[in-house]
């Protein structure tokens, strides 16, 4: 694997959040300010123990700065490339978003719907800028062997357009994926396959240790993953673990410790966990800190992998290997002979959903569950159009990772879902 991490460049003069005054940059070549280069240097001493093989950035100043910040520690000459230089806005640059919503309504409302559909008037459009950032991307990799990893330092709307492309999200996703200031997104290319996976998103930790939240009140949502068992990766052969009622071992009671020290200062109002062993031996120690009670769900329950559970891949792939390459490949065609889909997976947990919309709107709550159950509510949730009967988000599960014990944090916003932070593993003593 070859590791990228996508790094947005630390705060200018002009970095003034999400509202309405915040105004489009793009090409305007402003320079850091004080508090942006505080925000570079936090981050380099966070990758500073980390062997870097590569810094590449945008050639404009705000992010060529935090590059050669970030570059200093490891002695690397930084590489700019223009395919990662930030949007030219035309007609828009220097406007107000409020500024830009009444001159052009409706190109404006279309940009906030899709922006790889929108042409800005006298500027360039999303999907060019896309395809730009993608083949700078691939430059990079063909520059680097397995084993690599390297840090890309770009802007907002770039790495956006990067996470939807690689992660092969649809274009209103775009508006669904948080990317603070110099927060570390990554990624894991496989050579051999060709293949990006989503290894995290907006990590923010080096800067904030309290999790992401978005200014609207909608509910918050706080994802966890079971910590290790005996049939998880790291603890031995990895098997099909479904409904198999396994404990965590002591390396996952570390890891539910762990979870429960980083959560442990949140306005958490309920803590829902699948009913197995695994997954509410997870959330005691959250529930005792905080003296709330441990509700099981059958929403959260793993995906019953009917004949496939307890089975090896190299079982699996002896017994079945028709259906084996099928999971691997398109899994939202598989039916596990005497268990479920992954449809049916998303079915119950939106359903779960609705319940907790409705019955904790504005507050935060925890949900611990499974690999496959966290997966695909991640993937429906990045998707704006899932719905219980659409499986398109389904197949893109395996682009998405969940280690045991990872947090993501999501926030209802405008009617829909922002993902703030995916697969965050601070707590776990993890670098980047």
């Amino acid at each position: 694997m070859i590791r990228i991490l996508l790094i947005r460049h630390g705060r200018t003069a002009w970095n003034v959040g999400e509202g309405s005054g915040q105004r489009f940059r793009g090409t305007i070549d402003l320079s850091l300010a004080g508090e942006g280069v505080a925000q570079a240097r936090t981050t380099a001493r966070r990758l500073a123990a980390l062997p870097l093989h590569g810094i590449v950035s945008s050639p404009l100043r705000r992010a060529a700065r935090t590059a050669q910040i970030l570059a200093e520690p490891h002695g690397l000459v930084v590489q700019t490339l223009p395919g990662l230089g930030s949007m030219n806005y035309g007609e828009w640059a220097g406007r107000t978003r409020a500024e830009v919503a009444s001159r052009w309504p409706d190109i404006f409302r279309q940009w906030r719907h899709d922006p790889f559909t929108v042409q800005i008037p006298g500027g360039e459009s999303t999907l060019a800028l896309r395809q730009r950032a993608s083949a700078a991307i691939r430059e990079i990799l063909a520059c680097h062997r397995d084993g690599q990893t390297i840090a890309v330092i770009s802007h907002q709307i770039v790495v956006k357009s990067l996470v939807c492309d690689l992660a092969g999200l649809p274009g209103p996703a775009h508006w669904r994926i948080r990317q603070d200031l110099c927060n570390i997104t990554r990624f894991d290319y496989d050579p051999a396959s060709s293949r990006f996976r989503l290894a995290g998103l907006n990590d923010t930790c080096h800067l904030d240790s309290a999790l992401p939240r978005a200014a609207d009140d909608g509910v918050r949502l706080v994802l966890v993953r079971h910590g290790q068992t005996a049939w998880n990766v790291g603890a031995g052969e990895e098997r099909f673990r479904g409904r198999t009622d396994l404990p965590l071992d002591d390396t996952g009671q570390a890891q539910a410790d762990a979870v429960a020290d980083r959560l442990k200062q949140e306005p958490v109002a309920a803590i829902y966990a699948s009913p197995l062993l695994r997954t509410r031996q997870t959330a005691a120690p959250l529930a005792e800190r905080l003296g709330l009670p441990v509700q099981t769900h059958d929403g959260l329950l793993d995906i019953n992998y009917g004949r496939f559970q307890g089975m090896t891949r190299s079982e699996a792939a002896e017994a079945y290997p028709s259906l084996l390459a099928l999971w691997l490949n398109a899994p939202s065609q598989v039916r596990f002979p005497g268990g479920e889909s992954l449809s049916d997976v998303q079915g119950r947990l939106l359903s779960f959903l609705d319940e907790l919309t409705t019955r904790h709107s504005g507050q935060t709550v925890v949900l611990v569950g499974h690999q496959i159950v966290n997966k695909v509510l991640v993937s429906s949730l990045l998707d704006p159009s899932s719905l219980p009967e659409y499986t398109g988000s389904l197949d893109r599960l395996w682009h998405i990772d969940q280690d045991t014990a990872s947090v993501n944090v999501f926030q209802q916003v405008e009617g829909g879902w922002r993902a703030l932070c995916l697969n965050d593993l601070c707590h776990l003593a993890f670098q980047a």
